[in-house]
C-alpha cells in the first residue's frame, strides 16, 4: 500500500473505510457519519519506536503497541528516527490510520509518565506498571489529533490523543478544539498495525540506494514481521 494520503470526496466512503476498521478492532457500534461536511478523511501510514521488552499496558490500560495517546512519524521523520540503531532490538511499528486531516491540528507531545516525571524504559517492572501515557500541549490535555513539521526531517510527526479514538460511544466524526471535546466526538481510528525490529529497519535503509517504508514493511524479507502474539512482555 502506497504511503500517499488517501483522500475521500464522498462522507459515505470514508465511512465504508472507517467501519471496516472498527469492525477490526472489535467495535461494534455504528458511526452516525464519518468526516461529516466539508472535513476529508486521510488514511496514512505512521510509524513509532516501542521500546523492547516493555510492559503490555501502561496503568491506564492502553497497549503500548498501540498508537493510543502516542505520537507516530511519516515515513520522512521515522527515518531520520532509527538512522544509526542497527543494533537496536526495540520494535519499529507501522501504523494505517485515518484521522480527520481538516484543522484544528494542533500538535501534542505524548510521553510515558508517573506524576509528571517520565518513565525511561529501564524503570524497575513495579515502577513501570505505575506509569501511563500522557498526550498534552503544555499544561493543556490533548483533545484532537494534529500534526507538526519537523525541522530536521522535514518530517511530520502526529499524535493521537486517546480522547478521541473512535470506538465505543465515540462514534461522530468532527474535530474539537483543546478542551471543546464531546464524549461522543472522534476524529481518528487505527486500522491496523504491522512490527518489525529496529535494528533491521535501520540496516536495511542504510544500504544503497534504501528501500522505501512500504517496501520494508510490506515484504518479510529482508525484515520479517514480528506477530503480536509471540511478543512476551514484561510481567
Amino acid at each position: 500500500m502506497s504511503n500517499a494520503t488517501h483522500r475521500y470526496a464522498h462522507a459515505a466512503l470514508a465511512a465504508v473505510f472507517w467501519l471496516a476498521g472498527l469492525a477490526a478492532a472489535g467495535w461494534s457500534a455504528r458511526a452516525e457519519a464519518a468526516c461529516p461536511g466539508a472535513s476529508p478523511c486521510e488514511t496514512i501510514h505512521v510509524y513509532r519506536i516501542q521500546s523492547w521488552p516493555t510492559i503490555q499496558v501502561d496503568a491506564a490500560g492502553r497497549p503500548l503497541i498501540s498508537i493510543q495517546e502516542a505520537n507516530g512519524a511519516d515515513e520522512k521523520a521515522f527515518k531520520v528516527a532509527v538512522s544509526g540503531q542497527t543494533k537496536s532490538k526495540a520494535l519499529a511499528i507501522r501504523y494505517d490510520v485515518t484521522r480527520i486531516e481538516d484543522p484544528p491540528n494542533d500538535y501534542c507531545e505524548c510521553n510515558l509518565e508517573n506524576g509528571g516525571k517520565g518513565c525511561p524504559s529501564n524503570l524497575p517492572p513495579l515502577q513501570l506498571h505505575q506509569c501511563s501515557r500522557v498526550c498534552r500541549r503544555g499544561d493543556l490535555a490533548c483533545t484532537g489529533t494534529g500534526f507538526n513539521v519537523k525541522q530536521d526531517s522535514g518530517g511530520k510527526w502526529y499524535s493521537f490523543p486517546a480522547a478521541t479514538q473512535c470506538g465505543g460511544v465515540r462514534v461522530i466524526w468532527k474535530k474539537h478544539g483543546f478542551g471543546a471535546v464531546k464524549p461522543t466526538s472522534c476524529d481518528w481510528l487505527e486500522n491496523s498495525r504491522v512490527i518489525k525490529e529496529v535494528g533491521c529497519i535501520a540496516t536495511a535503509l542504510a544500504t544503497a540506494p534504501a528501500p522505501s517504508l512500504d517496501t520494508l514493511y510490506n515484504n518479510e524479507a529482508p525484515c520479517p514481521s514480528i506477530a503480536e502474539a509471540t511478543l512476551v512482555y514484561i510481567p
